[in-house]
């Protein structure tokens, strides 16, 4: 019995020691860790999930509800895109002071010049409404409808701008309408 004691205090003292030891050898580090992020320069239509994106909603050019009988002029700004109700908006990167913007000619470009101006139209049924695109809410420079870019200034601050697409009807004809839904499809691409 005197060996079963003898061994068994000799592993008791040997563990003690070796958790000495352990301690002993405790220890610690310190240094740095660096944390970074590149913001690249970009765009993109408020309350679209990211930039650069195909498929992305623009809105609609809303020209609203009119008897079948009007005459005259109606304008549109881009209403209703990604980022809900109210203007559609474009926010870029501070560093972006320019884009490019194209606009396709729709699906029925150049039909329904008896009734008035523009280089798209509108259609319902086999009747067609011209209407006209533009770069600028003064109207003046209007987008070709083979989609050639024009270039549109930014105020490079970083803050959100109406998209620079505007709509016009001009119709001249006296003749009335026929009663409907008039709707047309535009590619839009924005470039920086």
């Amino acid at each position: 019995m005197t060996i079963s004691k003898t061994i068994a205090a000799s592993a008791v003292a040997l563990g003690l020691g070796l958790a000495g030891i352990s301690a002993q050898a405790a220890g610690n580090m310190s240094g740095t860790l660096n944390a970074q992020m590149v913001l690249q320069a970009g765009c993109s239509i408020s309350g679209a999930a990211s930039a650069g994106n195909s498929g992305v909603n623009f809105g609609t050019l809303d020209f609203g509800s009119q008897p079948s009988t009007f005459t005259g002029v109606l304008t549109a700004t881009a209403t209703g895109g990604a980022g809900g109700a109210g203007a559609t908006q474009i926010t870029c990167s501070p560093d972006v002071t320019a884009i490019t913007v194209s606009v396709s000619g729709g699906n029925n470009p150049g039909q329904g010049s008896g009734v008035g101006t523009g280089s798209r139209a509108l259609k319902f049924g086999t009747s067609y409404l011209p209407y006209e695109v533009y770069s600028d809410a003064g109207l003046t420079t209007a987008f070709p409808v083979n989609a050639t870019a024009i270039g549109v200034p930014l105020p490079g601050t970083g803050a959100a701008v109406n998209l620079p697409v505007y709509g016009r009807i001009n119709k001249t004809s006296l003749n009335a309408m026929p009663a409907g839904s008039y709707v047309d499809v535009l590619q839009v691409t924005l470039t920086w």
